[in-house]
């Protein structure tokens, strides 16, 4: 196996709207507390190549990953379909996806960040030579996380990772894996930063882990920090500790590492039509209505139902399809999600994956919101009732013109990423 690194700066320009929080919030960058970055990671087996771009990112774009694998795949010998693209989820960078308030699409940002990760990938392509790989998993020393949705539900309790060494010993590549959302900033901060996610990862190279470090999130969409949302002085202690813990985590369970024994590379990746409740222009006025009537405060969600329904009397489609992709590196299977699954439903894909050492690849290749459990969506039936996380992440859609998901829309995740990962088991 052959391993190529490198990484690339995303530049954020000043005055472009940072992601997250709620609608309108008008969270302009005012500085840089650290940079976002494109980080890149090639395997090349002598026969087929992968290539994975994590970048410090909020959201992902499917257009964007496309535009991306197309400008890496004309220049080196690699197929577009093989690149994987995804996001770390940190809440204080800009978005590269469109949605309605949540921070303003820039589309300077968004080319900027699509030329950095060409950069990267082409960068790691030519920088490949011959490692051997080892795989482990390692409990965290203490409890980062919250169940937000569940109150005390679990959370993700491990380090997954996944290790590229030299001949001469040293680690090249310290990819690792784990379900937490990056908002230990909250949307008092106007400062562009990676969070946790970014901090950590900087933390294992100047620690002297490895020489390069790669995050992939995994399933995270009920679990945030302890704490979290915070203004930058008070968040600057707790994502300083948060860091600190999960490396340390980290750093005790390298010693106990898996060897690969002649690991090759496949990958396989389909178009997906995720299932959504019926909806027309009728009742999506009638739901505005209703919310009108029972909730006055509730104005973005009135406003984007009365807009989806205008779309769809102006030929507009609703349907929601994304790429669903598997990479596989010998022992490891990473299945990408294109948003953001529960914890659950991530471990029931790593369950049911073919692989020996199964992950999941959170924010990948595209920004199709949540996947909830099937219990969460039979606490939060209706858009016109309740509130709060569970609520918010079935019902919350309309923002970017999506109709709400089939109550088993994760088991059809869940079936979909196992068909794919068996071709490439095959």
């Amino acid at each position: 196996m052959r391993v190529g690194c490198a990484e690339r700066v995303i530049e954020t320009p000043l005055f472009v709207e940072l992601y997250g929080y709620g609608p309108f919030l008008g969270r302009r960058n005012r500085g840089v507390r650290d940079p976002l970055q494109c980080r890149a990671a090639s395997f090349y087996d002598d026969d087929r190549r992968v290539l994975i771009l994590a970048n410090d990112l909020v959201t992902m774009s499917r257009s964007g990953a496309w535009e991306i694998r197309q400008g890496i795949a004309g220049k080196a010998n690699i197929a577009p379909e093989a690149i994987l693209v995804c996001g770390s989820h940190t809440h204080s960078g800009p978005t590269v996806s469109h949605g309605i308030g949540w921070g303003e699409l820039d589309a300077g940002f968004r080319s900027g960040w699509i030329c950095a990760a060409i950069e990267a990938g082409l960068a790691a392509i030519a920088d490949e030579e011959p490692v051997t790989l080892a795989t482990g998993r390692t409990p965290l020393l203490e409890t980062l996380g919250v169940n937000r949705v569940e109150k005390g539900g679990p959370t993700d309790p491990e380090i997954r990772w996944l290790q590229a060494n030299r001949e001469s010993g040293e680690t090249k590549l310290l990819l690792h894996n784990h379900g937490m959302h990056g908002v230990v900033f909250g949307s008092k901060m106007l400062l562009v930063s990676a969070d946790w996610p970014g901090v950590a990862t900087q933390a294992i190279v100047e620690r002297g882990l490895a020489e390069h470090a790669l995050f992939l999130q995994a399933a995270q969409g009920n679990i945030n920090t302890a704490p979290c949302c915070l203004g930058q002085e008070d968040g600057e202690p707790h994502l300083l500790r948060i860091a600190q813990s999960y490396v340390d985590s980290l750093a005790a369970g390298l010693a106990t590492t898996k060897p690969m024994p002649e690991p090759a590379v496949r990958f396989a990746m389909r178009e997906a039509a995720f299932p959504t409740k019926p909806c027309t222009p009728a009742s999506l006025r009638q739901s505005a209505a209703t919310l009108r009537e029972a909730h006055s405060g509730r104005t973005y969600l009135i406003q984007r139902l009365e807009e989806m329904a205008l779309y769809l009397d102006n030929g507009g489609s609703l349907e929601v399809k994304a790429d669903l992709q598997v990479l596989r590196v010998g022992d490891v299977t990473i299945h990408s999600v294109p948003g953001e699954p529960f914890l659950q439903v991530g471990a029931a894909i790593t369950q049911r994956s073919p692989g020996t050492f199964p992950l999941v690849a959170a924010i990948a290749n595209g920004n199709c919101r949540y996947f909830p459990t099937p219990e969460t969506f039979a606490r939060h039936p209706d858009i016109t009732g309740g509130a709060g996380y569970g609520f918010y992440e079935i019902h919350q859609g309309c923002g970017r013109f999506m109709p709400e998901y089939e109550d088993h829309v994760a088991e059809f995740l869940i079936g979909q990423t196992t068909e794919l990962a068996r071709e490439c088991h095959s």
